[in-house]
Protein backbone atom coordinates (compact mmCIF):
# COMPACT_ATOMS: atom_id res chain seq x y z
CA UNK A 1 0.00 0.00 0.00
CA UNK A 2 1.08 3.37 -0.86
CA UNK A 3 1.45 5.65 2.00
CA UNK A 4 1.36 9.55 2.16
CA UNK A 5 3.42 10.80 5.64
CA UNK A 6 3.13 14.62 4.48
CA UNK A 7 -0.75 14.35 3.55
CA UNK A 8 -3.59 16.82 3.73
CA UNK A 9 -6.03 14.42 4.66
CA UNK A 10 -7.20 15.05 8.59
CA UNK A 11 -6.31 11.97 10.15
CA UNK A 12 -8.83 12.71 12.93
CA UNK A 13 -11.94 13.17 10.59
CA UNK A 14 -14.28 10.74 12.13
CA UNK A 15 -15.43 7.58 10.16
CA UNK A 16 -18.65 5.51 10.49
CA UNK A 17 -17.09 2.33 11.72
CA UNK A 18 -19.36 -0.64 11.13
CA UNK A 19 -19.51 -4.69 12.00
CA UNK A 20 -19.37 -7.57 9.14
CA UNK A 21 -22.95 -7.05 8.39
CA UNK A 22 -22.48 -3.00 8.04
CA UNK A 23 -23.84 -2.58 10.99
CA UNK A 24 -23.13 0.82 12.19
CA UNK A 25 -21.08 -0.02 15.50
CA UNK A 26 -19.22 3.72 16.37
CA UNK A 27 -16.94 6.14 14.90
CA UNK A 28 -13.40 5.68 14.40
CA UNK A 29 -10.59 8.27 13.26
CA UNK A 30 -9.48 7.90 9.75
CA UNK A 31 -5.97 7.32 11.26
CA UNK A 32 -6.81 4.75 13.30
CA UNK A 33 -9.05 2.93 10.41
CA UNK A 34 -6.91 2.89 7.87
CA UNK A 35 -3.93 1.17 10.18
CA UNK A 36 -6.02 -0.89 11.77
CA UNK A 37 -6.25 -4.79 10.79
CA UNK A 38 -10.10 -6.03 10.61
CA UNK A 39 -11.78 -2.93 10.79
CA UNK A 40 -14.48 -2.36 8.73
CA UNK A 41 -16.03 1.40 8.08
CA UNK A 42 -18.18 3.06 5.48
CA UNK A 43 -17.01 4.97 2.18
CA UNK A 44 -18.66 6.08 -1.13
CA UNK A 45 -17.99 6.45 -4.61
CA UNK A 46 -20.05 8.46 -6.81
CA UNK A 47 -19.35 7.82 -10.97
CA UNK A 48 -20.17 11.14 -12.75
CA UNK A 49 -21.01 9.68 -16.36
CA UNK A 50 -20.76 12.70 -19.10
CA UNK A 51 -23.45 12.25 -22.20
CA UNK A 52 -21.64 10.04 -23.91
CA UNK A 53 -22.16 7.61 -21.59
CA UNK A 54 -17.88 8.46 -20.51
CA UNK A 55 -16.87 8.01 -16.82
CA UNK A 56 -14.98 10.71 -15.47
CA UNK A 57 -11.66 9.18 -13.80
CA UNK A 58 -9.33 11.04 -11.35
CA UNK A 59 -5.97 10.49 -10.40
CA UNK A 60 -5.39 11.23 -6.88
CA UNK A 61 -3.33 14.12 -6.03
CA UNK A 62 0.07 13.49 -4.72
CA UNK A 63 -1.21 14.84 -1.15
CA UNK A 64 -4.10 12.25 -0.47
CA UNK A 65 -3.00 10.20 2.56
CA UNK A 66 -3.10 6.69 0.67
CA UNK A 67 -2.39 6.25 -2.92
CA UNK A 68 -1.15 9.10 -3.76
CA UNK A 69 -0.64 9.63 -7.75
CA UNK A 70 -3.07 6.45 -8.61
CA UNK A 71 -5.68 6.60 -10.81
CA UNK A 72 -9.32 6.43 -8.83
CA UNK A 73 -13.24 6.77 -10.10
CA UNK A 74 -14.71 10.11 -10.41
CA UNK A 75 -15.08 10.90 -6.68
CA UNK A 76 -14.67 8.48 -3.01
CA UNK A 77 -15.44 9.39 0.01
CA UNK A 78 -15.18 7.60 3.49
CA UNK A 79 -19.15 8.75 5.34
CA UNK A 80 -18.46 10.72 8.30
CA UNK A 81 -19.97 9.48 11.66
CA UNK A 82 -23.42 10.82 11.76
CA UNK A 83 -23.74 10.87 7.87
CA UNK A 84 -25.35 9.03 5.49
CA UNK A 85 -23.87 7.52 2.35
CA UNK A 86 -25.90 9.87 -0.19
CA UNK A 87 -25.18 12.49 2.21
CA UNK A 88 -21.61 11.54 1.63
CA UNK A 89 -21.83 11.31 -2.08
CA UNK A 90 -23.28 14.50 -2.51
CA UNK A 91 -20.62 16.54 0.15
CA UNK A 92 -17.22 14.79 -2.15
CA UNK A 93 -19.42 15.91 -5.64
CA UNK A 94 -19.12 18.89 -4.83
CA UNK A 95 -15.76 19.17 -2.54
CA UNK A 96 -13.86 17.29 -5.60
CA UNK A 97 -15.33 18.20 -8.93
CA UNK A 98 -17.46 21.56 -7.46
CA UNK A 99 -20.70 19.98 -8.68
CA UNK A 100 -23.86 20.48 -6.83
CA UNK A 101 -26.20 17.47 -7.13
CA UNK A 102 -29.36 16.47 -4.92
CA UNK A 103 -30.19 12.87 -3.20
CA UNK A 104 -32.70 12.27 -6.02
CA UNK A 105 -30.35 12.79 -8.68
CA UNK A 106 -27.80 9.90 -7.68
CA UNK A 107 -28.07 6.69 -8.86
CA UNK A 108 -27.10 3.41 -6.73
CA UNK A 109 -25.52 1.09 -8.88
CA UNK A 110 -24.86 -1.44 -6.01
CA UNK A 111 -22.69 -2.17 -2.56
CA UNK A 112 -19.33 -3.28 -2.32
CA UNK A 113 -17.42 -4.92 0.65
CA UNK A 114 -13.64 -3.89 -0.63
CA UNK A 115 -11.11 -5.81 1.08
CA UNK A 116 -7.59 -4.10 2.00
CA UNK A 117 -4.72 -5.41 3.33
CA UNK A 118 -5.61 -4.31 6.78
CA UNK A 119 -9.09 -3.09 6.41
CA UNK A 120 -12.39 -3.47 5.12
CA UNK A 121 -14.37 -1.06 3.31
CA UNK A 122 -18.47 -0.80 2.71
CA UNK A 123 -18.89 0.63 -0.58
CA UNK A 124 -21.91 2.42 -1.88
CA UNK A 125 -21.35 3.14 -5.45
CA UNK A 126 -23.51 5.89 -7.19
CA UNK A 127 -23.78 6.95 -10.31
CA UNK A 128 -24.38 11.05 -11.47
CA UNK A 129 -25.55 12.08 -14.74
CA UNK A 130 -23.77 15.32 -15.59
CA UNK A 131 -26.08 17.62 -17.08
CA UNK A 132 -25.46 19.68 -20.30
CA UNK A 133 -24.83 23.06 -18.30
CA UNK A 134 -22.76 22.07 -15.84
CA UNK A 135 -18.82 21.93 -15.17
CA UNK A 136 -15.96 19.86 -13.46
CA UNK A 137 -13.93 21.97 -11.30
CA UNK A 138 -11.12 20.40 -10.06
CA UNK A 139 -9.75 20.48 -6.09
CA UNK A 140 -6.01 20.54 -6.65
CA UNK A 141 -5.84 19.28 -2.95
CA UNK A 142 -7.74 16.38 -3.92
CA UNK A 143 -7.70 15.47 -7.40
CA UNK A 144 -4.53 15.65 -9.82
CA UNK A 145 -5.98 15.27 -12.81
CA UNK A 146 -9.04 13.91 -15.00
CA UNK A 147 -9.96 12.05 -18.15
CA UNK A 148 -13.10 10.54 -19.62
CA UNK A 149 -13.19 6.94 -20.24
CA UNK A 150 -15.85 4.25 -21.28
CA UNK A 151 -16.29 1.30 -18.39
CA UNK A 152 -14.42 -1.13 -21.20
CA UNK A 153 -11.81 1.10 -21.36
CA UNK A 154 -11.17 1.46 -17.18
CA UNK A 155 -11.63 -2.32 -17.45
CA UNK A 156 -8.91 -2.23 -20.07
CA UNK A 157 -6.55 -0.23 -18.35
CA UNK A 158 -6.95 -1.97 -15.20
CA UNK A 159 -5.80 -5.35 -17.29
CA UNK A 160 -3.15 -4.33 -19.14
CA UNK A 161 -2.26 -2.15 -16.00
CA UNK A 162 -1.66 0.92 -18.72
CA UNK A 163 -2.70 3.56 -15.80
CA UNK A 164 -1.76 3.16 -12.14
CA UNK A 165 -4.70 2.25 -10.35
CA UNK A 166 -4.98 0.76 -7.17
CA UNK A 167 -7.44 -1.96 -5.35
CA UNK A 168 -10.70 -0.12 -4.16
CA UNK A 169 -11.69 1.18 -7.43
CA UNK A 170 -10.58 -2.44 -9.36
CA UNK A 171 -12.34 -4.41 -6.68
CA UNK A 172 -15.60 -1.70 -7.01
CA UNK A 173 -14.81 -2.34 -11.26
CA UNK A 174 -14.85 -6.04 -11.13
CA UNK A 175 -17.75 -6.32 -8.86
CA UNK A 176 -20.04 -3.83 -10.70
CA UNK A 177 -19.17 -3.30 -13.66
Amino acid sequence: MTVNIETTDNQNELLTQVDEDNKVIGEISRGRAHETYGVYYRTIYALVVNREGKVLVQKRSVTKDLYPNCWDLSVGGHVNYGDSYVETAVRELFEELGIYANDSELFLKGQVLVRLPKSNEYFSVFEYSLKEDQKVSVAKEEVGDVVWMTVEEIKSSMEERSMEWYERPIQVIEALY
